[in-house]
C-alpha cells in the first residue's frame, strides 16, 4: 500500500514538473468582444511553450490568443526577469546605471507627450519653482496626486516625488515592489490594479502606464478602471509596443514579440480608439523606435543607421514603441 502510494506521489510530482500550471484557452478579443480570429503567427516563449499570435477579423488588434492564464504566466516573471539580461528582461533592473537609463527615457516620453506643459498649467508655474526651489517658506497651493500602475521597482514614483507629487505606485512583483518600498521609501501597493480596493475613485491628477499595458489580461478594463479613478479632467500616460509596419516585416523576430509576457499588440490608431470608447480622449501621441536596439559592441555602421533610422521613423510617425497622453473628457 505504502509503495503504491510513493509510485502515485512520484507520478504526481513528474506530471507537475512537466506540465505548466494554469491553463491555456480561447477568450474573446478584448477590445470588441469578437470570437473570430485569425492566426498570424506561433512563437516558443523563453521556457519553450508554443503561443499562438492572432489578429481579430472584427477590429485587427492583435493578442496572444488562446491566451494563458495569471498562473501560466506568472513564472515568467520571477526574480531573473528583473536580474538576468535577455531580451525580454533586464540586466540588473536595480541598479543605478538601469535607473538612471529609465529616467531618461521617461524625460523624453513626458517631454514628448506636453506633460511639463500640463504640470505648469495645473498647479501654476509660479508654485512649480517655488516649490522644486526646497524653501519650506513658500509652500504649497496643491499637492497633485498620481498613481503609476504596474510601476515594477517605482522609478517613476520616485521620480513624481522629486517633483513634489504626491506619488503611489501598484506592482503585482512582490520582489519589485518591496524593493520601492524598503529601498527607495516608496509608497506602493503590492496587488493587482484591477482589484484593489484601496484605491479611491476620481482621486488621482494623473495615472500612468510605462510599457505595462501589453502585459495585462484585460486592456479594457484597465482602461474604465482608470479613468474610474481619475478626477475630472485628470490626465493619463502610457507607452506601449506598436504593432506596425516593423512588426509585421519581423514577424516572429521582432523585438518585441516576446510572448506570453506581452498578450496585446496594439496599433497606434486602435489603442486611440480603445482609449476613446472608455471616455478617455487623446491630448496628443508619438511613435519612436526604428527597432534598432543600443548594444555595447556595436560597430560605426551600426551606430550611424540607427543614428538616422531612429530619428526618421519618430518623424514619420512609423516607430515599433508609441506613447499616448490622454485626458478624461
Amino acid at each position: 500500500m505504502e509503495q503504491t502510494q510513493l509510485l502515485q506521489r512520484r507520478i504526481q510530482e513528474r506530471r507537475a514538473k512537466e506540465d505548466p500550471p494554469g491553463d491555456v484557452r480561447l477568450v474573446p478579443c478584448d477590445a470588441c468582444g469578437s470570437m473570430q480570429l485569425l492566426s498570424v503567427l506561433e512563437k516558443a516563449s523563453s521556457r519553450g511553450e508554443v503561443y499562438q499570435v492572432s489578429r481579430c477579423r472584427d477590429c485587427s488588434l492583435v493578442q496572444v490568443n488562446p491566451q494563458p492564464d495569471l498562473a501560466r504566466v506568472e513564472p515568467y516573471y520571477a526574480d531573473e526577469y528583473f536580474e538576468r539580461r535577455t531580451d525580454r528582461g533586464y540586466a540588473n533592473y536595480y541598479s543605478e546605471n538601469i535607473k538612471q537609463e529609465i529616467r531618461r527615457v521617461y524625460n523624453l516620453n513626458l517631454n514628448d507627450l506636453d506633460f511639463f506643459d500640463y504640470e505648469r498649467q495645473l498647479f501654476g508655474e509660479s508654485w512649480l519653482v517655488e516649490s522644486l526651489s526646497g524653501d519650506p517658506k513658500l509652500g504649497r497651493k496643491h499637492t497633485p496626486v498620481a498613481l503609476d500602475v504596474g510601476c515594477a521597482a517605482g522609478y517613476f514614483v520616485e521620480y513624481l516625488r522629486d517633483r513634489n507629487w504626491e506619488a503611489r505606485g501598484v506592482e503585482l512583483s512582490r520582489k519589485a515592489a518591496h524593493f520601492g518600498l524598503f529601498e527607495l521609501e516608496l509608497d506602493i501597493i503590492v496587488g493587482d490594479f484591477l482589484n484593489c480596493n484601496r484605491l479611491e475613485a476620481e482621486s488621482y491628477d494623473l495615472i500612468t502606464l510605462w510599457a505595462s499595458i501589453e502585459h495585462m489580461h484585460s486592456p479594457r478594463r484597465v482602461l474604465e478602471q482608470a479613468h474610474h479613478l481619475l478626477k475630472p479632467g485628470g490626465r493619463m500616460l502610457l507607452s506601449t509596443c506598436r504593432y506596425g509596419w516593423l512588426a509585421r516585416m519581423r514577424g516572429a523576430r521582432w523585438r518585441y514579440m516576446n510572448v506570453p509576457e506581452h498578450l496585446y499588440f496594439f496599433s497606434l490608431a486602435g489603442l486611440k480608439g480603445l482609449a476613446r470608447q472608455v471616455g478617455l480622449q487623446t491630448v496628443c501621441s508619438v511613435t519612436y523606435g526604428s527597432g534598432m536596439t543600443t548594444r555595447p559592441d556595436a560597430g560605426p555602421l551600426y551606430r550611424v543607421a540607427k543614428r538616422l533610422a531612429d530619428p526618421l521613423v519618430k518623424l514619420t510617425n512609423q516607430g515599433d514603441m508609441m506613447a499616448l497622453h490622454l485626458i478624461k473628457a
